[in-house]
């Protein structure tokens, strides 16, 4: 009976031990770094699972693990989860949600840092993010109803008479890349601007009905993504791009290292896989997406990132102005 008894409550120690103090250390391969990786992902399936599958052929010794969820709910899920989260990479979700982690997440200078431009990753001076792709929106124009010397060549060009009524926009209130390219121009020109633009504008409910329209010549001129544009250009429709002289807002998706996630070492070495040159040619070339690195071309059919202007979009300004902003712009409709 006092062997049971003293059995049972060594069990108990031990066990209130291992609560106490956590999993158990996790396995490590020579050389220190931890042998499993646990990836949380905002990225899309088949991005997520090249990006795995790649950094998995340069490190064979690390099993990787991924979770995928929307930016939102991993971020949520972050918070939950301290002081110990049980991930350790928040892969390709959107910046505002980094900043919103950014207590959470760990200081990093990947070993590529001097490559990625400051405008597209955490401007701290070590990094608590790297950027990965970007949705840039640009001005989409049907070559057949205007001549080159005819394109709008500027955000403020699209206030001009001469379009009026050959612009279509998505409304805002009801897309988020039309509320982005809103929120831009607001802080470009101010609320003066942005009246004229919706007297000049014909607006629509759906972020894709604009670049089909000015795919079949219905309109002449539309703001969408540029990926829209590569798109139409790749299907022969008589289309073209046009980035503005102003430039365009640095929006991005980005990649970072959770603070007091359990395999620290690991995840540092994958941080450095995600701002390499391999990293970003998955990223591109798996979805056709904009990446952050000059060194590589643009999406298809759009040009490379070191020849578009570019600058600062402030995510986190967007979002806390966004319902006053939108409320004020579809009085002006």
């Amino acid at each position: 009976m006092k062997k049971t008894l003293s059995l049972f409550l060594a069990l108990v120690i031990v066990a209130g031990a291992v609560h106490a103090g956590g999993a158990a250390e996790p396995k490590k391969a020579p050389g220190g770094v931890e042998k499993e990786l646990t990836i949380w992902s905002g990225a899309a399936e088949d991005e997520a699972q090249a990006l795995s599958k790649k950094f998995t052929s340069l490190h064979p010794e690390i099993t990787v693990s991924i979770i995928r969820a929307g930016s939102g709910e991993l971020v949520n899920r972050l918070a939950a989860e301290q002081p110990k989260p049980a991930g350790d990479i928040l892969l390709m979700i959107a910046k505002e949600n980094m900043e919103i982690a950014y207590e959470h997440l760990a200081p990093y200078k990947s070993v590529n840092h001097d490559k990625i431009g400051k405008s597209v990753r955490d401007d701290a001076e070590v990094p608590r993010y790297y950027g990965s792709s970007m949705p840039l929106q640009a001005i989409m124009v049907n070559t057949k109803l205007l001549k080159p010397e005819q394109y709008p060549r500027s955000w403020a060009d699209l206030v001009d008479p001469r379009f009026k009524g050959e612009i279509i926009l998505s409304n805002p209130a009801l897309s988020g890349s039309a509320y982005a390219q809103i929120y831009m121009l607001y802080k470009l020109f101010g609320d003066d601007y942005l009246a004229k633009l919706a007297k000049n504008a014909v607006f629509t409910a759906s972020s894709t009905a604009g670049p089909e329209s000015v795919a079949r010549g219905e309109y002449a001129v539309t703001v969408t993504g540029e990926s829209n544009i590569g798109k139409y250009i790749g299907q022969g429709a008589p289309v073209t791009y046009v980035y503005p002289s102003e430039g365009t807002g640095a929006r991005f998706d980005a990649t970072a290292i959770i603070a007091n996630g359990p395999h620290p070492n690991a995840a540092k070495l994958f941080q450095d896989f995600m701002t390499s040159r391999d990293a970003y040619e998955i990223i591109r070339t798996t979805r056709n997406r904009r990446v952050v690195t000059p060194e590589l071309p643009g999406p298809a059919n759009l040009p490379a990132l070191g020849d578009i202007k570019l600058f600062p979009y402030d995510d986190q300004e967007a979002k806390k102005i966004k319902e006053e902003l939108v409320n004020k712009f579809s009085k002006m409709m």
